[in-house]
């Protein structure tokens, strides 16, 4: 019974990230670029949810055009929502 209340607190804790990710623009700053997988990797500016500020959040990327638009130490606004099991970018700037 306790670890199903453990896994049911750590879905719902999932599930509300995801909630925050999808509905606001975030801010950060682009730590890591995999073109081949298509995924970049943004530390986070602020807190959002229970993440870890200090390590970066890897999105998958919609567009592969923005990997021409940004390099490791830009800064971006962004917003994201989930397709299937990845926090996909659905639209990011340059700030």
């Amino acid at each position: 019974m306790r670890q199903f209340c453990i896994v049911m607190l750590a879905t719902g804790a999932l599930v509300l990230a995801s909630a925050i990710y999808a509905h606001e623009t975030l801010k950060g700053e682009v730590a890591t670029i995999d073109e081949a997988s298509g995924k970049i990797g943004i530390k986070l500016s602020g807190t959002v949810g229970a993440s870890d500020a200090t390590s970066p959040t890897v999105f998958k990327v919609e567009d592969g055009l923005i990997f021409n638009a940004v390099k490791p130490g830009g800064k971006v606004s962004f917003t994201s929502e989930r397709v299937g099991n990845e926090m996909t970018i659905k639209k990011l700037t340059k700030d």
